[in-house]
């Protein structure tokens, strides 16, 4: 599936945007009832229940995938379960072609992060407020405006291209913000596409890459008390020297990075960060028990495994007080070929919808496409603020996103 894409005739490609542009404020409501929906982590289900409808109404022949908890824990670079998946699946759309056509396949996740502090946001986390050309909330951004430019792509394509020779998949994924098993489950189940695209926010741009990522629990013991008995030092301390074993390990990554594709966009891809500290019961009690969650980037040269080994021996060098244990995260970095027929679809669409020539970027975080094999890109819309406080999408670039989206797909399954 080499062949270069064949332009659409102009007819064609006139009838598609015109679609688009009809669909626009279905666009945006799709993306509105979305947000409305608090799809954290273990409450997916009204969203998918959403977009389960959707694609059926547009003829998508329908089914919901179960991660297989077991099946995940024994692959080494799939997630590992964050809940039971009881009343928990990705939906999968599919709309067959005629045949002898290539596929694919369009992706987004419904999870999205937890708020923190809803009363400081100017505008209600949930409630998916239009102002300024943009929609606000959490999710908007990432990923739920460009989980819909991708259904609202294919039921142009389904609609307005039924003599295509290729098939169209979408899915709707759970768990991409903890260990990515909905996606995962997705392919192994067979719904596999001839290329991929991932509706993640890439600010109109051609993102081919993702860093590695795992996620670590240092957990530091000590026992209980009056503070009046305390030492000069306890659990505090104890797991700030785990966490100071961390930094070390990070400043290797990155002085220099060696991985050259994210070294090209950053002095520093390989984050670690501290995202979330719990512990303790009382301020004149000494803990019995404090702990990080850290979240450590890595290059295409370390598996996960690797990175899981260095870190239990960096800590268990800085202090025999701290424990480790892994969770969500065992993902690879992974780098998608830019140029090829697949890109050079998007690239050709894109030029069409936005008057532009897009650019091509990697990111310094991971995302289900690092689960493909074959050429994908993840391209979305403008966004901001995303997993933080008042996130957003600009709602005309959502709209651009869907009309490249459509066109390269009626193109590529021709």
């Amino acid at each position: 599936m080499t062949e270069p894409t064949t332009p659409l005739p102009a007819q064609l490609e006139t009838a598609i945007r015109t679609a688009v542009e009809a669909r626009k404020e279905s666009l945006f409501e799709l993306t509105a009832e979305l947000v409305r929906q608090q799809t954290l982590t273990g409450q997916e289900e009204g969203a998918q229940r959403i977009i389960d409808a959707r694609l059926r109404a547009a003829g998508f022949a329908v089914e919901r995938v179960q991660p297989d908890a077991e099946a995940a824990l024994a692959d080494p670079y799939a997630g590992y379960p964050a809940l039971s998946y009881e009343g928990r699946s990705s939906v999968v759309g599919r709309s067959p072609g005629s045949g002898g056509g290539r596929s694919l396949h369009l992706n987004g996740h419904v999870d999205v992060v937890p708020v923190e502090r809803p009363e400081e946001w100017a505008h209600d986390p949930w409630g998916a407020e239009i102002a300024d050309g943009r929609l606000w909330g959490r999710g908007s951004g990432d990923m739920k405006a460009g989980l819909a430019a991708c259904i609202v792509a294919a039921e142009v394509v389904a609609e307005v291209c039924p003599d295509r020779a290729g098939e169209l998949i979408v899915s709707s994924v759970i768990e991409e913000e903890t260990g990515g098993n909905g996606m995962w489950s997705v392919l192994r189940a067979g719904h596999v596409g001839d290329a991929t695209v991932f509706g993640e926010p890439s600010d109109l741009c051609l993102d081919h890459g993702g860093t590695g990522v795992v996620w670590a629990k240092l957990t530091a013991h000590s026992s209980s008390g009056h503070a009046e008995t305390a030492k000069r030092s306890g659990a505090f301390e104890e797991l700030a020297a785990a966490v100071a074993a961390l930094r070390r390990l990070e400043k290797e990554r990155n002085s220099p990075p060696r991985d050259p594709a994210f070294a090209a966009v950053s002095d520093w891809p390989f984050g670690t960060s501290i995202g979330k500290i719990e512990g303790g019961v009382w301020t004149a009690s000494t803990p019995e028990r404090l702990a990080a969650h850290a979240r450590i980037g890595f290059g295409r040269e370390t598996e996960p495994a690797e990175v899981q080994q260095e870190v239990v021996e960096a800590v268990a060098a800085a202090t025999d007080q701290v424990t480790v244990e892994f969770t969500a995260f065992r993902a690879r970095a992974y780098c998608h070929d830019s140029t090829g027929p697949w890109p050079d679809a998007v690239a050709a669409a894109h030029r069409t919808v936005v008057g532009t020539e897009p650019q091509t970027t990697i990111a310094t975080a991971t995302a289900d496409a690092r689960y493909i094999t074959g050429p994908s890109l993840c391209y979305g819309p403008i966004t901001g603020n995303l997993h933080g406080r008042d996130e957003w999408v600009d709602l005309a670039s959502l709209e651009q996103v869907a009309g490249v989206i459509a066109l390269a797909a009626a193109a590529w399954t021709s």
